[in-house]
């Protein structure tokens, strides 16, 4: 069986580790990472991520921002935001980034894992994600 990866980029390590633990516990690989420069710099080791949870304000690059200059790259991973301010603008630049759905923080572990384990059955069937918003 191929392992589930998942990118959880976060700039907050308490949130990082607790999505981490919450997504060990339930059978994926979490690859932690503290920023979209360290996403940018580890990029070749990141290719088989076939899932990522990014957080959209963080310093240096926001999650969108990061997203956008991975599609560039040619990363496709199904992508999933979270933030606790979502603009109609946010909305519409996820839409075309692709992002999966965006949950409001605070985020449900229950509606994420749901969301997550949907997310990699769309990336093996080789499906776009659906653009959602809102989490309970």
């Amino acid at each position: 069986m191929t392992p589930r990866r998942i990118l959880i980029v976060d700039d907050d390590s308490g949130a990082r580790e607790c999505y981490g633990r919450l997504f060990r516990r339930h059978g994926y690989e979490p690859c932690l990472a503290p920023s979209g420069t360290w996403v940018e710099s580890n990029l070749a080791s990141l290719r088989d991520i076939q899932v990522i949870l990014l957080d959209h304000r963080m310093p240096g690059l926001t999650g969108l921002q990061l997203l956008r200059r991975l599609r560039s790259s040619g990363f496709r991973a199904i992508a999933l935001l979270i933030s606790a301010h979502v603009s109609s603008e946010m909305s519409a630049e996820a839409g075309r980034l692709g992002i999966s759905r965006i949950f409001h923080k605070p985020v449900e572990s229950a509606a994420l894992l749901m969301s997550v384990a949907e997310a990699f059955t769309q990336f093996q069937e080789g499906r776009p994600g659906d653009f959602s918003t809102g989490s309970p």
